[in-house]
């Protein structure tokens, strides 16, 4: 199966709108207005420019904001959540997995945190210990990512050389979010590597009903119809897969009978 990257949580949470709010008061028989600022907020404003800046390669500046909303809100998980993936985007592995731990130890069930950790985890080829925070992560109440955990730890587990293990992970993920593409398409690719075609075209099939045709779908059609015998439904595939992707591994694939 080829190499997928695991994605963690979607770090990026809904900016404010302001830090300072104008509070009115009675003083001397007259209206005042006063500002009062509120650190809190001030970190998740600083928080997302931080990591606004990282998405668009500037790392020193997004070090700047989280640095800033650290030292606003230390105490927040989240903020030390999105420092530890600035260090991992900048190869601080350790630093990275310092603010994980401090992640953990703030909101033990941060269940971002848990799916976060163990794809740094997975990453490191840490694989025991990154399957631990994915169960942790399924299992943290009110947690709502568990078909993206579910399928990185999946993904994990094909890296890990557990294909039966990955399979079964694709199918919980599929059990909460039916039509999740990577998850059909690894769940087809492990089965009919399992010889298990009928298994592979029923995850294909469910495939094409909600998602367009992708070079993967396509070469595991191709794949799956001549194990089968299909020869015909094989070269449909087939010449689907050169017409509408003539430029992808798979296409040339095919066309070399590289099966």
């Amino acid at each position: 199966m080829r190499h997928v990257t695991l994605l963690p949580a979607v770090l990026m949470w809904g900016v404010l709108s302001g830090c300072v709010s104008e509070t009115t008061r009675l003083s001397d028989g007259r209206q005042s207005g006063e500002l009062e600022f509120k650190p809190a907020e001030a970190a998740v404003a600083r928080m997302n420019l931080g990591l606004e800046y990282l998405r668009r390669g500037d790392a020193e500046q997004a070090k700047f904001n989280l640095d800033r909303a650290l030292s606003q809100d230390p105490k927040s998980p989240d903020v030390h959540l999105a420092q530890a993936y600035f260090f991992q985007s900048v190869s601080e592995f350790e630093q990275a997995e310092k603010s994980y731990r401090q992640v953990l130890k703030l909101s033990p069930n941060h269940g971002d945190g848990l799916n976060n950790y163990g794809v740094f985890l997975c990453s490191r080829e840490r694989f025991e210990e990154a399957d631990v925070m994915f169960r942790k992560a399924v299992a943290a109440p009110g947690y709502v990512q568990v078909a993206d955990t579910f399928e990185n730890a999946a993904l994990c587990a094909i890296q890990n050389k557990q294909p039966q293990a990955a399979l079964d992970y694709f199918r919980r993920a599929l059990e909460y979010s039916p039509a999740k593409p990577r998850a059909l398409l690894g769940a087809a690719e492990l089965a009919a590597a399992q010889g298990d075609e009928t298994g592979a075209f029923d995850y294909l099939a469910r495939y094409r009903r909600e998602h367009l045709p992708s070079p993967q779908s396509l070469w595991l059609t191709v794949r799956t119809a001549e194990a089968q015998g299909r020869v015909a439904q094989a070269q449909q595939a087939g010449a689907e897969l050169v017409r509408l992707f003539p430029d992808s591994e798979q296409a040339r694939r095919f066309l070399a009978n590289d099966y």
